[in-house]
């Protein structure tokens, strides 16, 4: 049985993302991926270990590796022809890089990430504590909370969108990682499987900062669930929790392989800044996993400069962390739910501030993993409370089936319509501004995007939003002047580019076009 439920989480997952190979290289994919020579080999191995500075990919080789090797597999690549603006996606097809390969690597990542979860919820569940609990449908149970997963589309982001492979393979090796602990946990190969989640462990630190707690969560989990025969708990198990502890080394290196100070920004004002913005943020992801939609590909979050802006929000998540916490310390299931979604988005949506992507529905990836857990176990406790008899349990059992599998139909159905959004640069970022007209870089991208089509007149009605929206971003007064130039509004274009260079001296692209036209604009001094 357990076989055949795994084969049902991989059909679920096909076809909810089957619709997802059509998707084009964007936005970040351009640097990572169409434009990393680091890529382009895999021999010396030291090379694809590599990644180049200042991109999505930067300090994190393993998934740098993985892009290598889908690169190696994609037909018909010519890379050193790639021309894609940071926008566009089309000219990077036409010169040949074929995004197929990487769409399935990114669903093969998924599909193995979700029989992780079932397996880490089906043996979480017949451990001492809980087997009881669960009256025998431990396999059931840990089925419905991965195919759900499986095909929910607040996964998109970290899927499609191909980049956020980074994502996603972190979320692989975090699920890996536990998976080996709680299968050495059941002493069968005990060695084998500690040595296997320590490995684990150090290739997700490798791949994104986010496995920092990695080795914090399965701590938790020993501390809720490991226990003997009797239920009684067991001795912590400090060779493994030291061994994974010591994969910190790992990120402490690629750390300083990778300087995002870029993204980055220290200053006490602005990290108290973003994680009171993070309350507001966090509280619309959970929306989006009861209400999957609209969904935004990119967010213009803007920073949240006093408390009473979100005094809901933060006394609201502040109850749920200390019910989290009150719920570890007394071994409670639940709590360990708590603490791997607080956990995991802790990095990136605490009091890191993450400036340049104060939003982002991939790092919901995990966490999501967590709700989907806690709601699909609550369900089924709250059904043995209400159905006791035979006859009851057993229509129970089919109407629990039924609404299982028009759940699962309703969220494929919209995971795959929203992978029919990446199918163009134009019609992402069309369906980023729709969502988010407020928000001004999504505006720029879709007016690059229509540029690099020819529709100029289009391009131009978007960045003028754009710069209305941001006044102060010097990329989209470079966007904004580019197109007024192929215009041939040379007058107009002019001023944007002068101001691009006072709010960012030294711009290159700014400088070259503003060379251009100053010389079209001006008589020459030599005789013809």
């Amino acid at each position: 049985m357990v076989a055949a439920l795994a084969a049902a989480i991989v059909a679920a997952g096909l076809w909810a993302y089957s619709t997802s190979f059509a998707g084009v290289f964007a936005l970040d994919d351009v640097r990572a991926i169409v434009r990393n020579p680091t890529i382009q080999t895999l021999w010396p191995l030291s090379t694809p270990l590599t990644p180049p500075s200042r991109s999505t990919v930067g300090g994190r080789p393993v998934a740098n590796l993985s892009f290598a090797i889908n690169y190696a597999l994609a037909p018909g690549v010519n890379a050193a022809a790639a021309g894609a603006g940071s926008g566009t996606s089309e000219p990077a097809a036409a010169a040949g890089l074929d995004p197929v390969p990487f769409h399935v690597g990114n669903l093969l990542i998924h599909l193995t990430a979700a029989l992780l979860l079932f397996g880490v919820t089906r043996r979480t569940l017949t451990t001492p504590r809980l087997a009881p609990r669960s009256g025998g449908a431990a396999s059931w149970l840990a089925f419905a909370v991965a195919v759900v997963w499986v095909v929910h589309p607040l996964c998109t982001a970290a899927v499609t969108y191909i980049v956020q492979r980074v994502e996603s393979l972190m979320g692989l090796f975090y699920l890996l990682t536990l998976y080996c602990a709680v299968r050495a946990a059941e002493g069968d190969r005990a060695r084998a499987w500690t040595v296997a989640a320590i490995a684990s462990c150090a290739a997700g630190m490798a791949t994104k900062e986010a496995m920092v707690t990695a080795p914090v969560v399965v701590a938790i989990w020993d501390w809720c669930f490991a226990a003997d025969s009797a239920g009684a708990p067991r001795r912590p198990r400090w060779s493994l929790l030291a061994g994974l502890a010591a994969t910190w080394i790992v990120l402490a290196l690629m750390l300083q392989t990778e300087n995002r100070s870029a993204s980055v920004d220290l200053a006490a004002a602005t990290a108290w800044s973003y994680l009171l913005t993070q309350t507001a943020v966090i509280l619309h992801y959970v929306k989006l996993v009861f209400v999957p939609m609209p969904q935004a590909f990119m967010y213009d979050w803007p920073l949240v400069m006093s408390w009473l802006d979100v005094a809901w929000q933060a006394l609201l998540l502040l109850a749920l962390a200390t019910v989290t916490g009150w719920a570890v310390v007394r071994r409670r299931p639940a709590g360990f739910l708590g603490a791997w979604f607080f956990l995991v988005l802790a990095p990136s949506s605490s009091v890191l501030p993450v400036v340049t992507e104060v939003a982002a529905e991939h790092r919901m990836y995990l966490p999501l993993a967590a709700i989907v857990a806690f709601l699909v176990l609550g369900a089924f406790r709250a059904w043995q409370q209400v159905l006791s008899d035979g006859a009851s349990a057993a229509r129970g059992a089919v109407t629990a089936a039924v609404a299982l599998a028009a759940l699962v139909v309703a969220l494929g159905l919209m995971t795959r319509a929203r992978n029919d959004v990446y199918a163009s640069a134009i019609g992402l970022w069309q369906d980023t501004v729709a969502t988010r007209p407020a928000d001004a870089r999504p505006r720029v991208a879709l007016g690059e995007a229509l540029a690099a089509a020819g529709r100029f007149g289009e391009a131009e009605s978007q960045l003028q939003t754009g710069v209305t929206l941001a006044p102060a971003d010097p990329n989209a007064r470079v966007r904004l002047g580019a197109v007024l130039a192929e215009l041939g509004r040379y007058d107009e274009a002019i001023p944007q580019l002068e101001r691009a260079l006072v709010l960012r001296p030294g711009d290159a692209d700014a400088t070259r076009m503003l060379a251009r036209l100053y010389a079209m604009r001006r008589p020459s001094p030599w005789p013809r």
